[in-house]
């Protein structure tokens, strides 16, 4: 595949990955993962930036493929010497237009050079939008935790109030001593507490998730997803992943510019036509001249060792890269199998029991089987189960995050 149509290719994919501008978005009460992304893939200053770094590479291109201007001089001679050749009687006037021809196919490598470099820009560009694609689910997650957590704090601040009213019906009753009732409210206030807290940190994600498309009011409430390998599209290995198609154009790109270094070499020939007009006799004559330099000591050969040298460092970076993708590859995997498993462990296992206990614990209460503290121990661990599977369901969210970002492909091979 050609350079050029590689390029093309490459824009193609990025479209892929760059969700399509002028969008309209509907006024909705929740808010969903996937208007996160649409906004930020359309609002963002990433996106300008990116296309901002295509345009320059671009416009490289273009001027990689323009050659050199013709000159043109004007030359007198014989002019205010002595004898004859006093004043401007003896002057011989020669207007020469000379034109540069660039030989060695200098300028076919100039352009592959940069239609490669073009080639990166907008991989780099992919990379770029697929980089903000994860930080709004890192930031998505991160709001869908704050909501749970918020979820969590006014569950047990209803659990309190209900515990601090039965407390101080079984004081008056005579049934539990004062201290009881005065736990029950000093439960009761931290729960109010915790409670304000959450808002406060609900609030302050959905603010940085808005960040990423630049409002300044985020979004009302958002849905309750969590990632988990289940409801996304991971690639099965790494071959062909953003990462490394860039490192793979990198190394294209980097060949090239060893190829117009070499080409750079060949000396241009200047060919020239003119007109002389001798003053004395008041004839003209046409003179034609061509010149080109002799590479005796000059060939070019430091700027070709450097280029060899880029491109063979290059090959190597590339090789390191696919083994460092290969093992994080491989850590995420087993890593977001490890999550999913613990998570399904909690939610069918550790939480029912702690809210069976619960529900028995506050059952016995009210008929006077248990004393609070029984309920409070039995609210604590069921507290924690909940915290637990929150933090499980964020870190299988975050790593399931990470793995489709790390496998991330497109269409169109830069080579």
């Amino acid at each position: 595949m050609s350079l050029k149509l590689a390029r093309l290719c490459a824009r193609t994919a990025a479209l892929c990955i760059a969700l399509t501008s002028g969008i309209s978005y509907a006024q909705t009460t929740t808010f969903t993962l996937e208007e996160a992304l649409q906004r930020a893939g359309v609002e963002s200053p990433q996106i300008s930036i990116s296309e901002a770094e295509i345009d320059i590479a671009e416009g490289n291109e273009r001027q990689a493929g323009i050659g050199p201007n013709p000159e043109v001089s004007l030359e007198v001679e014989n002019v205010a010497g002595s004898g004859a050749f006093s004043g401007l009687r003896s002057n011989e006037t020669t207007l020469m237009l000379t034109q540069p021809i660039e030989l060695g196919g200098k300028r076919g490598a100039r352009v592959r050079a940069a239609e490669a470099r073009s080639i990166v820009a907008e991989f780099d560009a992919q990379i770029a939008q697929a980089d903000l694609a994860l930080l709004v689910r890192q930031r998505y997650t991160d709001a869908v935790t704050a909501k749970e957590q918020m979820e969590l704090a006014r569950d047990v601040l209803e659990r309190s109030t209900e515990l601090y009213r039965i407390a101080n019906e079984l004081v008056i009753a005579g049934r539990e001593p004062p201290l009881r009732a005065i736990r029950a409210q000093a439960a009761l206030g931290n729960a109010e507490t915790n409670l304000a807290i959450a808002e406060a940190d609900y609030l302050n994600a959905r603010l940085a998730l808005a960040e990423l498309w630049g409002a300044s009011s985020p979004p009302e409430t958002i849905e309750t997803l969590w990632l988990n390998p289940d409801n996304v599209t991971v690639a099965q290995d790494i071959t062909d992943s953003l990462t490394m198609r860039r490192a793979n154009a990198e190394l294209l790109a980097a060949e090239a510019a060893v190829e117009r270094e070499r080409r750079s070499a060949v000396p241009d020939l200047n060919i020239g036509a003119g007109i002389r007009r001798f003053e004395e006799s008041n004839d003209t004559a046409f003179t034609v001249g061509a010149s080109m330099a002799i590479p005796l000591r000059n060939r070019n050969q430091g700027s070709i060792a450097a280029a060899s040298a880029e491109a063979r460092a290059t090959e190597g970076r590339m090789l390191l890269m696919r083994l460092q993708l290969q093992r994080e590859y491989s850590t995420l995997l087993n890593r977001v199998d490890a999550l999913q498993q613990r998570v399904e462990t909690i939610e069918s296992l550790v939480l029912p029991l702690a809210e069976e206990a619960l529900d028995l614990a506050r059952t016995g209460y009210r008929y006077g089987k248990f004393n609070l503290i029984d309920v409070l121990d039995a609210a604590a661990t069921r507290d924690d189960a909940r915290n637990t599977l929150i933090s499980a369901r964020e870190d299988l969210a975050k790593s399931t995050a990470s793995l489709v970002r790390l496998t991330q492909t497109q269409r169109g091979n830069p080579s």
